[in-house]
């Protein structure tokens, strides 16, 4: 048996990278999955893999209200209260604060903290009646330190803190907890999907993470009352000295991000 034998599992975003893959997990490990997505066909195609007794498809959008409200009503009605909340849907946005518009700025919080609260509000009442219940939110390491090129996105991510550090702290005693889980960058759709604005470049990183390690890392996070979870030594790292001398950090960053200019124009020259 499976460490979520017969749990009922929420994954927003389940229709591509993370969200997919989490999902495949969850049900291997014997949870039956409540996939929320925009791809009415990929979520059947992961229907027909993972089996409809296992994997329960429903078309809903994070950052549209009423799509939301609607998949809240589905699931209750016809499914079930979820044991397990994971909010994982997102959109990334990458550009200087400077270049990064205000219809940005507002779509990334529709989607990334909005669309948060729609996943997570309307099920937490009944998890507070029930005595048992586990979120867990999917954030990021720029959401522990920002960095350059990511403003708004960072900001997005900064609120899923101060959403969690509520949140742990009105759940005390009421038998649901809540963890987040804080990918640094990661091969997947999603990188293929953030809209970048500004010079032309491929974002470069240390090290990414596949998709099946993060995933496996939300069903540790899962399966625990741990409240946070860094995946990378980097992003720990990096949270751990911005907490010491955040102005290190900044001299750090503002060389990296002086050695790229540097290259970008050379390499236009």
């Amino acid at each position: 048996m499976g460490r979520f034998q017969n749990k009922l599992v929420l994954i927003t975003g389940a229709s591509a990278g993370i969200g997919r893959v989490t999902a495949q997990e969850f049900v291997r490990e014997g949870a039956k999955v409540i996939g929320t997505g925009r791809n009415r066909e990929r979520l059947d195609g992961l229907k027909s893999e993972l089996g409809a007794e296992r994997f329960v498809p429903v078309v809903a959008d994070v950052g549209d209200p009423g799509s939301m409200a609607a998949m809240v009503t589905q699931v209750l009605g016809e499914v079930g209260l979820p044991d397990i909340v994971i909010a994982n849907a997102g959109i990334g946005y990458d550009a200087h604060f400077v270049d990064t518009s205000e219809e940005a700025w507002r779509e990334l919080f529709e989607t990334n903290v909005f669309g948060v609260v729609r996943t997570v509000r309307p099920f937490v009442p009944g998890m507070i009646e029930r005595g048992s219940g586990r979120v867990v939110l999917i954030s990021s390491v720029v959401g522990k330190r920002g960095i350059p090129h990511y403003a708004a996105y960072s900001a997005s991510k900064f609120a899923l803190d101060g959403i969690a550090d509520v949140l742990r702290v009105e759940l005390v005693g009421t038998g649901v907890t809540l963890g987040t889980v804080y990918p640094s960058s990661t091969e997947s759709e999603f990188q293929d999907r953030t809209q970048r604005v500004g010079l032309e470049r491929k974002p470069k990183r240390p090290k990414r993470h596949s998709t099946l390690k993060v995933a496996r890392a939300i069903l540790r996070m899962s399966a625990s009352r741990r409240p946070e979870m860094l995946l990378s030594f980097e992003g720990n790292f990096m949270a751990l000295v911005d907490k010491i001398s955040p102005r290190l950090v900044d001299v750090i960053l503002s060389r990296v991000l002086k050695r790229k200019k540097t290259r970008s124009g050379q390499a236009s020259g």
